[in-house]
Formats: C-alpha cells, sequence, structure tokens
C-alpha cells in the first residue's frame, strides 16, 4: 500500500462521530459559485432621495452583525445606463469583498437584498452568491455559515492587502467545511433566522419610536407649536422669531465638551470601548470589550448616562449617538466630541444636535480637505435654541420614555444577536443535533 495520507473526507468518515448524510471537508464551489459585480461609474451616482432610480449596493451598507442597513447610512442612486444582468432580485446574498477594517470583520459578511419595491444593483467589490444545484445547499443555511467565525477567519487568513484587505471568488468558493444534509441545513436556518425576525420586529418598532420623538421635537421647537404657544408672544433673536421667555444661546453654556478622560495612573484595566468606526447614525453598532493596556491610544474619552458623542471627523457622515445605561467603564475616542448636558434634559440635546441644521453647521466650520474636522471649540461655540423649563421638563416627559424605550429593544436585540452567535458555530458544525424529526 501507499504511504499517501487519507484524504480528510475519507478520514473522517471513518470516526465515530460521522453522521448520515454529511459531506465531510466539503468544498463550497463545488455547489455553489461567486460572482463579481460591477463597476458603477461615480460620477453617475447620487444620493437624491428618489425612488425611481435604482440603489447601488456600496461596503457601508452592511452592518458588522450581517444584513443592510441602508435607514443609517448614505444610499447612492444610479443615473446612468448598466448592464441588465446587474440587477438584483429579492433574497440575493451578497458578500463583502474588500473592506478597510484591521481586523477583517467586515469581510465576507453577508446581507439579503430587501422585498421591498426598490431595485438594488450588484456593485464591485462584493460577491454575488449562486447556488448551482439546489438539491445540495441551502441559501438561508449558506447566509448564516457567512456569519460564522470559521468562514471569516478562512477569508481574513486568505486575504491580500495590508491596510485594505481583498479577498476574491476563488477564495470564497475554497472554503471548506462540514455540510449538513439539506432537510438539516433549512432546519438551521429556520432556527436561526428565527432570532434575526425578533431582531427585525424590534428594529421596525425602535424606527416608528424614533420617528414619533422627532416629530415631537420638530412641532414644538421647529414649528412652535408645543403646549400653550397660543398664549406666548414671538419676540426677535439673531436667528428670528423665538417665543417669549426662550434664548439664543451658546451650546458651551449649557453643556460640558469632553469633561472626562483616562488619566495616566488611573487607567482600569477592562474597558468597553467604542471607536468611530462603530458608531451610524443614532447608533452604536459595536462595543469591544478589551484589556486597556491593548486598547488604542485614543481610548481615552470618559462617557456618562445622558452623554451624546458626535464624531468630529467628517461630520457629514453623522457618526452620533445617545448614551443611556452604559456599561462599566465605557471609553470613548478621542475622534469623539462628548456633550455632557448641565441642567438641560439630554432628551432635548440629543435632538437639537441631530438636526439636518446642526449637521450642516458641522460641515460648515470642519477644516481639512482629506479628512474634514472640527473641534470641541467647535461644539462649544454652537448656537443653541435654550426654550423655558417647563417646556423642556414637559418634552422629556415624553422624549426621555421614548428614548428609554429605544434602549430597551436595542439591548433586546444585542442579547438576541449574541444568543444567535452562541448558537450558530455549534449548529453549523452539527455540535448542536437538529435532526429529530419533531423540529421542523
Amino acid at each position: 500500500m501507499g504511504k499517501g495520507k487519507p484524504t480528510p473526507t475519507k478520514h473522517k468518515e471513518m470516526t465515530n462521530h460521522a453522521k448520515p448524510g454529511w459531506r465531510y471537508d466539503y468544498r463550497l464551489g463545488d455547489d455553489c459559485s461567486i460572482k463579481h459585480g460591477f463597476a458603477f461609474k461615480g460620477p453617475l451616482m447620487t444620493q437624491v432621495d428618489d425612488a425611481k432610480l435604482p440603489i447601488v449596493v456600496n461596503i457601508v451598507n452592511f452592518q458588522y452583525t450581517g444584513g443592510f442597513r441602508f435607514e443609517s447610512t448614505k444610499v447612492q442612486r444610479y443615473t446612468g445606463d448598466f448592464p441588465k444582468e446587474y440587477i438584483l432580485h429579492p433574497g440575493n446574498v451578497l458578500l463583502v469583498m474588500t473592506c478597510q477594517t484591521p481586523k477583517g470583520e467586515i469581510l465576507g459578511i453577508p446581507a439579503r437584498v430587501p422585498r421591498d419595491r426598490q431595485t438594488y444593483l450588484h456593485n464591485q467589490r462584493m460577491g454575488l452568491v449562486q447556488i448551482l444545484d439546489e438539491t445540495s445547499l441551502d441559501l438561508g443555511f449558506l447566509y448564516y455559515l457567512f456569519l460564522s467565525p470559521s468562514f471569516n477567519a478562512h477569508l481574513f487568513a486568505t486575504a491580500t492587502g495590508a491596510k485594505i484587505l481583498h479577498s476574491s471568488p476563488s477564495r470564497i468558493e475554497n472554503y471548506r467545511f462540514d455540510c449538513p444534509p439539506l432537510s438539516t441545513q433549512r432546519k438551521i436556518a429556520a432556527i436561526l433566522s428565527a432570532y434575526d425576525d425578533l431582531i427585525e420586529n424590534n428594529t421596525r418598532r425602535i424606527k416608528i419610536l424614533e420617528e414619533m420623538a422627532q416629530a415631537l421635537y420638530r412641532e414644538w421647537f421647529v414649528q412652535f407649536r408645543f403646549p400653550g404657544h397660543e398664549k406666548v408672544k414671538m419676540v426677535a433673536s439673531p436667528v428670528g422669531p423665538i417665543p417669549q421667555g426662550w434664548q439664543m444661546v451658546k451650546l458651551g453654556s449649557v453643556a460640558d465638551v469632553n469633561a472626562l478622560s483616562v488619566k495616566n495612573g488611573d487607567e482600569p484595566e477592562y474597558i468597553n470601548y467604542i471607536d468611530i468606526s462603530s458608531v451610524s447614525p443614532g447608533r452604536i453598532d459595536k462595543v469591544e470589550h478589551l484589556a486597556y493596556r491593548d486598547a488604542p491610544g485614543r481610548a481615552r474619552r470618559i462617557v456618562r448616562h445622558g452623554d451624546m458623542i458626535w464624531s468630529t471627523v467628517r461630520p457629514n457622515r453623522r457618526s452620533y449617538s445617545l448614551i443611556l445605561d452604559p456599561l462599566p467603564d465605557l471609553i470613548v475616542s478621542t475622534g469623539f466630541a462628548v456633550m455632557s448636558p448641565r441642567d438641560v434634559p439630554c432628551s432635548y440635546v440629543y435632538h437639537a444636535l441631530a438636526t439636518e441644521e446642526f449637521v450642516g453647521y458641522l460641515a460648515n466650520h470642519a477644516r481639512g480637505s482629506a479628512y474634514p474636522a472640527v473641534n470641541g471649540g467647535d461644539f462649544e461655540g454652537a448656537d443653541f435654541l435654550l426654550p423655558g423649563p417647563n417646556v423642556l421638563a414637559d418634552f422629556h416627559n415624553v422624549a426621555g420614555n421614548i428614548l428609554m424605550q429605544c434602549h430597551t429593544l436595542m439591548q433586546q436585540n444585542v442579547n438576541l444577536r449574541r444568543t444567535r452567535d452562541l448558537l450558530l458555530p455549534k449548529l453549523i458544525s452539527g455540535e448542536i443535533d437538529v435532526s429529530n424529526p419533531e423540529i421542523s
């Protein structure tokens, strides 16, 4: 007999742990292909919100936990002609093939094309998953396979590039794993998708609540139709007529900017860290728990309940969030300005600084070409409408409660994702057996 090493498939099939119907050391590309996207022209893209124009899917539209986040990122639409083969269909799965994150977290992350009335286009730097044999693979199962740590590790290990990581269709297709039977794949997908359905339901509720609070802010503090406004006279101010008794002040007079920082010699052993890349409009997408000695040098700003963080770099990207019930030793990057309200409800400060007018103010004061940025003084010097205390209290009674409801739902989503992510590798690997016929 020859001395050649037996193939992994034969070796695993001879073990006592082999499961009926499983294909061991299975190559993804045997029954699946990854298609490159099209290089849509930048000058023909627009951010104009015109539903008649197709949406070009971009890497920034993906979220670390899987899926798209079109509502909290910029959406680019295409005004030119393009090959029709790059029109995506509802339920299609796309993978990120290029990323700039240092640990490659977003590389290979999947997202499903929404089932709505929008037209979506398959952009370059992402791969379209195409199943060649539907009797062998289930697309729902593959979606969760692409979220598994082993798949992410494979792409990171085979990626090229230093600061910008690149994968390719062939590297994705060469991924090997233990593949369960089709019926088992579908059960695994059904179990994990139940968590995502709950997350999506919470996300819809959050959106409705946020829209309610924003509408209330506009009604009271932009249209000036607050309770009892009929009895209040409008008076002149530097920015136009405002209700009598209200004031135009500087933000620095009602909120401290960057009040607390980690001091040398007083560093905590462990921190929960938020970087700029982990924040989207009104959302903290990721908190990293790590030893302070391993944290980046910019991990210095201390935040407390009721603070608002705003990215000072490229403020037009609107990377901001309100901090509610923070984790212990929550630290944010020095790339954020931290506003700590004084005698003004955090709900009002948050909504006042989340307006398009405030974004425009920051954009107009940003300095630099490659990385336009503002500083703490720009925040302190911003004009700030200060209503009367009774109106502020009434607003906070409503908006503050809404924000806490949103925060509770967001924490539920964090827990649901954590549970899903704990189950995912165990289901994918077969450690948790779902072959019981009672599991449908």
